[in-house]
């Protein structure tokens, strides 16, 4: 606010001249009134707001984003994914985005992982929770959401609904076909799943001991 500062532990008081910029996925006003955020603290910071409304709410970006992923996707991996089939299209608009941008990157970066290249990405390569989203609402006693387009297809659980089975699974399968399309080149596949060998150690050894 002064346009000064002190570094720890010293008396003299330095000049600066930065902008600061503050994000948060919370409503702080609301935080503050109810203390959980320092008031003084957010008048600080709120100097000026600019909203971002989350991306289920922003169905006009939905598709923008999708292709914006596929193609740093595509050069980060080094594939040639060719586009989405129109079902999936129609899937990511369904939707709702629960972990927002972060998700959305993941569920692309994983589709094309699946995905040969020249090919379109299919249902088949979305994980098993964002196919079937309208099966977990109704599960859940959410309100009645849209119905699936004819060219979405859905797979049937093996057992009850679980979503924490359903992400594992999503993971392995995630994992196997990078060891495959890397001819099981542990050093390569933990670098294009950008996790470190001895996590993906881990994980392999916890999905053998899931399996034994």
């Amino acid at each position: 606010q002064e346009r000064k500062f002190k570094r720890v532990g010293g008396n003299k008081e330095m000049p600066v001249d930065v902008r600061i910029i503050v994000a948060s996925n919370e409503n702080l006003q609301e935080a503050y009134r109810k203390g959980k955020f320092r008031e003084d603290l957010y008048h600080r910071f709120n100097e000026f707001s600019i909203n971002l409304p989350p991306v289920r709410q922003r169905q006009d970006d939905i598709l923008a984003f999708a292709d914006f992923f596929l193609e740093k996707t595509n050069s980060e991996l080094g594939k040639e994914v060719a586009g989405f089939e129109e079902g999936v299209l129609q899937t990511f608009l369904q939707y709702s985005w629960p972990g927002n941008l972060r998700e959305f990157r993941n569920v692309v970066r994983r589709a094309v992982l699946l995905t040969p290249p020249g090919e379109k990405i299919s249902a088949a390569s979305l994980p098993w929770e964002i196919t079937n989203a309208n099966s977990l609402a109704a599960a859940a006693g959410q309100d009645k959401p849209a119905a699936p387009t004819a060219t979405t297809t859905f797979s049937a659980p093996k057992k009850e609904l679980d979503l924490k089975d359903a992400a594992s699974r999503a993971e392995y399968e995630t994992i196997m076909a990078v060891l495959q399309q890397v001819n099981f080149n542990k050093k390569k596949a933990a670098e294009m799943l950008n996790i470190d060998r001895k996590t993906l150690y881990n994980k392999i050894k916890n999905f053998q001991d899931q399996d034994s």
